[in-house]
């Protein structure tokens, strides 16, 4: 692959003969075509490329998200997402080729030095409605630039999972101080596998903490009335 400068025509995007014209994260580059091997797929590569395709199917709805929660000035040229995928493969994945699964505990939605919820709890005790609770251990800070792990005002970011549906939710209507937070989702997810994560995003949006599993929970329905 070779980077080059755009010319007085722009970057060159595209495909000529053997030659692919691209460009990525503002990165104008060349690469050949790739030689499509006659070669049969070993059985590593077989396993490899389903934990991949388990990855991907997982993660990309959620794109937006790593994007987010791996936000990272460090991180250079590696996308959020790309990083989110890595620790799936390596973290996430449970079983032997091809009966793969989810280790939903162990999946990893951001990174960062900001502190993370403490005493973090989930539950669905009223009907339709998710319960998170946290503790509030921030301070104010004396010096305005002082920089430090937590602040009153941390955004509380959560993700939810509903596995019955295969959909993904967010809510970003917390900060830290509110020690609680109460979702009230549609009657028609009652008695569906909800699984749960959290980060908290620095007050300004500037750096975010590590990402918490809260655990899952069925989404309790409303009690039917007895008939006489």
């Amino acid at each position: 692959m070779a980077i080059f400068k755009k010319g007085i025509n722009g970057a060159f995007s595209g495909t000529i003969g053997s030659t692919v014209g691209s460009s990525w994260r503002e990165i104008n580059y060349m690469r050949s075509l790739p030689k499509p091997s006659k070669k049969p797929a070993t059985p590593a590569q077989l396993a490899q490329r389903a934990k991949f395709a388990l990855a991907v199917s997982f993660l990309q709805p959620m794109k937006w998200i790593l994007n987010l929660g791996f936000k990272d000035k460090q991180r250079g040229s590696n996308t959020g997402y790309n990083r989110g995928l890595q620790l799936f493969i390596t973290q996430a994945i449970t079983g032997d080729y091809p009966d793969y699964g989810i280790d939903f505990e162990k999946v990893s939605v951001s990174q960062g030095n900001m502190d993370k919820l403490v005493g973090l709890t989930l539950a669905s005790d009223a009907p339709n409605t998710l319960s998170l609770g946290w503790m509030d251990l921030s301070e104010e800070s004396i010096e305005p630039d002082e920089v430090k792990g937590s602040y009153y005002d941390d955004q509380v970011f959560v993700l939810l999972y509903n596995r019955t549906e295969q959909l993904f939710t967010t809510n970003r209507t917390a900060i830290r101080q509110d020690e609680a937070l109460q979702l009230e989702l549609p009657a028609i997810f009652a008695g569906h596998e909800f699984h749960v994560w959290t980060f908290v995003r620095h007050r300004e949006r500037t750096r975010q903490s590590i990402s918490q599993y809260a655990g899952t929970v069925v989404l309790a329905g409303a009690e039917e009335e007895p008939e006489f």
